[in-house]
C-alpha cells in the first residue's frame, strides 16, 4: 500500500512540468500565427483565388475581372438597385415561385445585374440589326438575370416589341399586359396602348372577313390566337382601357368594343360599352355616335310586351336626351331617325299599356283595367291604341269589380274587416301606379 506522504509529495513535484508544457505549446502557436500573418501581409491579397465552381461550363466563367462577375458566378451582387428580401415562412415557402428561386440560386443562375445588363446591351444590338429571333433570346436572359428592375422593364418592352415584328401578335399582346401588370407606372405606356389598340384591330378585321369558329383552333397562322381571334381582340381593347383609362385610346378602345358587338348583334354588350362611353367620357369625340347607336342598340335588346320593359324606358329618356344634347350637331337625316326612334320607343309603351289593361279587363279586373287605358290615352295620345284605349274607358266605364272571394257571405259573417282591407289594398295599388307614371310635375315619379 503507497504511503499517503509520499503520493502528495509526488502530485507537488509533477504539477509545475505540467505547468512549464503548457507555456510552451502556447508560444510555439503565437510564432506561428506571426510567421503567417507576415506571408499574408507581404504577398498581399492577390495570392488569394476564386474558388472552382461545380457548375461551372467553362475557366474562364470562375475569373473575377475589374470586380465583375461571370455568368455563373455567386447571386450576391450589391447594386444600387439591389433590394433584400425577406425569407420566406409557413406556406409560402414551398410555393412555386419562391421554389424556383431558391433552385436558381443553388444552380448559379440567380439575380446577377452585370450578366443582365450585358444581356441587354447585346439584344439591343441584335434587335437593331433586325435580327429579332436572337434579340428576342438575349432579351429574356436580361429578364431572368436581373428582374424587379428597369433592365427588366426594357427587356420586356423590347421583348414584346421582337414578337411584334417577328408577326407574332399574341407573345406580343401578352408580353405588353405582363409589362404594364408588373409596371403600372410603366414610361412605354402610351406605346403598349398604341400596339394593343393595333392588335386588336388587325384580328377584329380578320374575324369579321373570315368568320373563325371559336372552338376551331388555329394551327397555321401564327399571328392569331390559338382559339377565339374576336374574343381575344375584345380583351386586347379592354387591355387598352384598363391599363390606361385617361390615355388618348381609352374611348377608341370603348367604341371599338361597341361597334364590334353592335355588328355582330350583341345588343346588350353593345349597349353597355355606349353606355360607358356616355357616362366615363363626356369630352370623346364619339359622344354623338354613342348615343345614336346606344339608341338603336337599346331599341333592338328589347325582346316585345311580354319582358321586362326597363332597357325601353331607358331608349325613351336617352332618344329625349339625344335631341336636347345635340340640337345644332344632328345633321336632318340624324334628327329625322332620332324622331322615327321616338315614334317606335312610343308604340312600344303604348302597346305594353295595351296589353295589360286587356288582360285585367279579360280578368274582370275594370279599375286595373281602366288605370291603364287612362295612361296610355293620357301619355301616348298619338299612337294608334289611344283612340281605342279612349272607347274601352267609356265602355267599362261603372263596372264593378269581379269579387276574388268565393264565400262573401261566410267571409263577411267571419272576418268583415277583410273586404275593408282589400279595398284599400286595391286603392293604394292605383295611386302608387299612377303616381309613378305621373310626368307633370306635381308629383316625384316613385321608382
Amino acid at each position: 500500500m503507497c504511503c499517503p506522504v509520499r503520493s502528495f509529495h509526488s502530485r507537488c513535484i509533477a504539477m509545475p512540468s505540467a505547468r512549464i508544457l503548457i507555456r510552451r505549446r502556447s508560444i510555439s502557436r503565437s510564432v506561428c500565427t506571426a510567421v503567417i500573418a507576415g506571408l499574408f501581409l507581404q504577398g498581399g491579397c492577390a495570392t488569394i483565388k476564386a474558388p472552382t465552381w461545380p457548375w461551372s461550363k467553362n475557366p474562364a466563367a470562375d475569373k473575377t475581372v475589374a470586380g465583375e462577375l461571370g455568368e455563373d458566378g455567386d447571386s450576391s451582387v450589391i447594386s444600387s438597385e439591389f433590394n433584400p428580401v425577406e425569407q420566406d415562412f409557413g406556406w409560402d415557402y414551398f410555393k412555386g415561385e419562391n421554389i424556383k428561386k431558391r433552385w436558381k440560386k443553388v444552380v448559379g443562375r440567380g439575380p446577377n445585374e452585370p450578366v443582365a445588363r450585358k444581356a441587354l446591351a447585346e439584344a439591343d444590338g441584335l434587335f437593331r440589326d433586325r435580327k429579332y429571333a436572337e434579340a428576342s433570346k438575349k432579351y429574356k436572359v436580361a429578364i431572368d438575370r436581373w428582374p424587379d428592375s428597369v433592365i427588366e422593364e426594357d427587356a420586356l418592352w423590347q421583348l414584346a416589341e421582337c414578337w411584334f415584328f417577328m408577326d407574332k401578335y399574341p407573345k406580343a399582346e401578352d408580353c405588353y399586359d405582363e409589362l404594364v401588370k408588373k409596371y403600372a407606372n410603366s414610361r412605354y405606356l402610351d406605346r403598349v396602348a398604341q400596339r394593343q389598340f393595333v392588335i386588336a384591330q388587325y384580328w377584329i378585321a380578320l374575324d369579321q372577313k373570315h368568320n373563325y369558329m371559336t372552338i376551331v383552333p388555329n394551327l397555321a397562322d401564327r399571328s392569331r390566337p390559338l382559339f377565339d381571334t374576336r374574343g381575344r381582340a375584345i380583351k386586347a381593347y379592354d387591355h387598352v382601357r384598363i391599363n390606361d383609362p385617361r390615355g388618348p385610346l381609352a374611348d377608341d378602345s370603348i367604341m371599338a368594343q361597341a361597334n364590334a358587338h353592335f355588328v355582330d348583334r350583341q345588343w346588350l354588350d353593345a349597349d353597355y360599352f355606349y353606355s360607358l362611353l356616355r357616362t366615363e367620357y363626356p369630352d370623346s369625340d364619339f359622344l354623338l355616335q354613342a348615343h345614336l347607336l346606344g339608341l338603336q342598340a337599346k331599341l333592338r335588346a328589347y325582346q316585345g310586351p311580354g319582358y321586362e320593359g326597363g332597357i325601353l324606358d331607358e331608349a325613351e329618356m336617352l332618344a329625349d336626351q339625344t335631341i336636347v344634347q345635340f340640337p345644332d350637331q344632328l345633321t336632318g337625316d340624324e334628327a329625322e331617325r332620332v324622331q322615327t326612334t321616338r315614334a317606335a320607343i312610343a308604340a312600344q309603351q303604348a302597346t305594353r299599356h295595351w296589353n295589360r289593361a286587356e288582360f285585367y279587363a279579360k280578368g274582370e279586373h275594370y279599375t286595373s283595367a281602366r288605370i291603364y287605358y287612362s295612361l296610355l290615352a293620357r301619355d301616348y295620345p298619338k299612337t294608334m291604341l289611344a283612340q281605342q284605349a279612349r272607347d274601352r274607358l267609356e265602355k267599362y266605364n261603372g263596372l264593378e269589380d269581379v269579387s276574388d272571394n268565393p264565400f262573401p257571405m261566410l267571409t263577411a259573417m267571419l272576418n268583415p274587416d277583410s273586404l275593408k282591407e282589400a279595398e284599400l289594398d286595391a286603392m293604394a295599388e292605383a295611386d302608387t301606379m299612377i303616381a309613378r307614371e305621373d310626368n307633370s310635375g306635381i308629383a316625384p315619379p316613385l321608382r
